[in-house]
């Protein structure tokens, strides 16, 4: 959900090399024997391990019980390349299909690279949302005639870039501090457009990585209004536009099968995977809900640092972790699941089952009095 990138090519890679580590266009030029040896070590390494890993979690990558930090410690690091691939596996949509795996890898090891080492939105939480939304697809399947494959490649790789190179701050931050990221994008929807445009210079600019490159012209140009659609509705800013707009069209069409456009349907998908983390079982939800708060804290302590006002859920002093999970369980995460209960009702009935569970924990811990 994040970030900056220039539309002039110079600008953006005067900010990516420094924020992402990544190595712009025109460096690469001058640099470009280390620079493919490092590619292909990466690449080779990968390939190498890459059946181990992936076979080591395709029978249970649809389960809710699924732990990337696991995965994180088992593939060194390689949580997000390991999860997509093995997806895009099992949907059949890698060898026989339009796209290459060469290239598919490639651009994956760049973005799994992009990603920063933040607490919560790093590469273990692109995993994590992508293994989700795929799930939520597989019970959304079973009550719609078809989902395309193209559909389901759009879905996996927005899901994989939906944070590339997040800063572990949010949107009022970088407009607050003036941040070249809200500067380039008007400060509108920050983090989200930097994301989902750096993922495509990625594909258009780095060599091996143009993932739609065996596309027709059409297909490119759905392809990419979806992944930007998606992106773009993991903006928080406009969750209650978003669940209002989806339970009008619930309404109006009450079978998901008989809705001819379905962006609406899958950008949902996608922002209910970001979102899911707290119904996961306690053991992994408190995990992630651990992080988030660090990194909540973290920024809070850079508003402090700049003379900002620090963010009220940002303020270490007064940190309350289990009331601001039990929050946003009930503010956020409740209505979306009951919002999507006729689109994929198996998902819904078993994120509600452990969320209740998940609630009764931060109870008790709230009442035993811990913080964080």
């Amino acid at each position: 959900m994040e970030h900056h990138q220039s539309h002039s090519s110079e600008h953006h890679q005067s900010h990516s090399s420094k924020e992402n580590g990544l190595q712009p266009a025109a460096a690469a030029v001058v640099n470009a024997t280390s620079s493919n040896v490092e590619k292909e070590e990466e690449a080779s390494n990968f390939a190498k391990e890459r059946k181990v890993w992936v076979d080591s979690i395709k029978e249970q990558v649809f389960s809710w019980h699924f732990n990337i930090f696991d995965l994180n410690a088992t593939t060194n690091g390689n949580p997000l390349i390991t999860t997509t691939v093995t997806l895009l596996e099992v949907y059949d949509l890698l060898d026989g299909w339009k796209v290459n795996r060469k290239t598919v890898e490639t651009f994956l090891l760049r973005v799994e690279a992009a990603y920063l080492p933040n607490s919560y939105h790093n590469r273990m939480h692109a995993s994590d949302v992508t293994q989700t939304a795929c799930i939520i697809m597989k019970s959304f399947s079973k009550h719609v005639t078809e989902v395309t494959q193209m559909d389901m490649f759009c879905i996996i790789m927005a899901s994989a870039v939906h944070d590339l190179g997040h800063l572990g701050v949010n949107n009022d931050f970088l407009i607050n501090s003036r941040h070249p990221r809200a500067t380039t994008y008007n400060d509108r929807s920050v983090n989200e457009n930097y994301h989902i445009s750096r993922a495509f210079e990625i594909a258009r600019n780095y060599e091996g990585c143009d993932i739609f490159e065996t596309f027709t012209f059409d297909e490119q140009k759905k392809c990419r209004k979806l992944m930007i659609d998606t992106v773009m509705a993991t903006d928080m800013a406009i969750h209650f536009d978003l669940l209002k707009n989806f339970n009008s069209q619930i309404e109006a069409k009450p079978l998901v099968n008989d809705w001819e456009d379905r962006n609406l349907l899958y950008q949902m998908i996608v922002h209910l995977a970001d979102i899911a983390n707290p119904s996961r079982p306690f053991h992994l939800a408190r995990g992630w809900a651990e992080r988030v708060i660090v990194e909540f804290c973290e920024q809070g302590d850079k508003e402090a640092e700049l003379g900002l006002t620090v963010s009220a859920f940002c303020n270490r002093a007064n940190m309350n972790m289990p009331r601001a999970q039990i929050n946003f369980i009930e503010i956020f995460l409740k209505p979306t699941l009951a919002a999507f209960e006729k689109a994929a009702p198996e998902f819904v009935s078993m994120a509600q089952e452990y969320l209740e569970k998940t609630i009764a924990e931060w109870r008790a811990l709230e009442a035993q009095g811990f913080k964080m």
